[in-house]
């Protein structure tokens, strides 16, 4: 992250606070302060406005992903258990905020991760214990862009998983969010597939994060750059057994490496029998 953070606990509930470095732009000479923490149902009012301030304000691009909500939605949120909604305040002004939701089984995580052909929750993870939180709704108003606090909300959202219980993080990523693609890669995010988004026909990329231990790249095989919108390229190289684990915006590559992090896991008969056909020679 780009900013110190520190790090607070009121009423049980983590607060983070930080330093914005620029507002509309601009360098600011005293220090202006932002905090962290989880929204509740009474700021359904200030993130109904600041979801139509966003949508007021797209980029080019950002209409396939970006969508505009009422406070009346936000209310009927707050219903749903599973959800967790974070702000980012300068004052009492809500600029920024985006979402987590608990997937406690494949039916969960398949309305946040659509397609995905990687079983998160078979017995051979984390003990048959699996637990998946899915990031969405990253969105910081125009003004205060360009302080990484896409990155801090993804960096807050990991531990506020972690604090839930939950093993892993999952997002998605559309062809056309330049944006979002750096703060992710730069939280150690993989991209481990890509997909079409049943809700708009649109390509996106699937991106996983576990939470208590990087992933194992394989360091026998050289790392491969391709442009972050290339997909037919991309899956090749998926194909073949690397993962996207760097994004360079300059460039707008991303740096895919080699990992059997997402090979299917063997149930205990199939390794049995793999070894058993290693050390002999024959097959059971």
């Amino acid at each position: 992250m780009n900013t110190e953070i520190k790090t607070y606990q009121i009423n049980g509930e983590m607060v983070w606070r930080g330093t914005l470095a620029k507002i509309n732009g601009v360098r600011q000479e005293k220090p202006v302060h932002f905090y962290i923490h989880p929204l509740n149902v009474n700021d359904a009012p200030a993130m109904g406005n600041l979801s139509e301030n966003i949508y007021q304000n797209l980029r080019t691009g950002e209409e396939c992903f970006i969508h505009k909500h009422t406070k009346e939605y936000y209310y009927d949120v707050f219903q749903n258990k599973k959800m967790k909604y974070i702000g980012v305040f300068v004052g009492s002004q809500l600029i920024g905020m985006s979402y987590l939701k608990i997937c406690e089984n494949a039916a969960d995580l398949q309305e946040e991760l659509p397609n995905a052909k990687y079983d998160f929750f078979n017995a051979n993870r984390n003990g048959g214990n699996s637990r998946i939180a899915s990031f969405g709704a990253d969105s910081v108003l125009p003004a205060y862009r360009g302080n990484a606090l896409n990155t801090v909300m993804i960096e807050y959202r990991i531990k506020q998983a972690g604090r839930l219980g939950c093993t892993d993080c999952t997002s998605i990523v559309d062809r056309s969010n330049l944006w979002n693609m750096t703060p992710y890669f730069a939280c150690r995010f993989n991209l481990f597939q890509t997909t079409i988004d049943p809700s708009d026909g649109g390509k996106i990329s699937l991106l996983h994060k576990p939470i208590e231990k990087e992933t194992v790249l394989s360091c026998f095989k050289p790392k491969v750059a391709l442009p972050y919108d290339r997909f037919e390229l991309i899956d090749n190289m998926i194909k073949r057994g690397f993962i996207g684990v760097e994004f360079d915006r300059s460039k707008k590559e991303v740096l895919f490496a080699h990992s059997s992090y997402y090979k299917p896991a063997l149930a205990k008969s199939d390794r049995c029998m793999a070894i058993f056909t290693r050390k002999t020679g024959y097959a059971m």
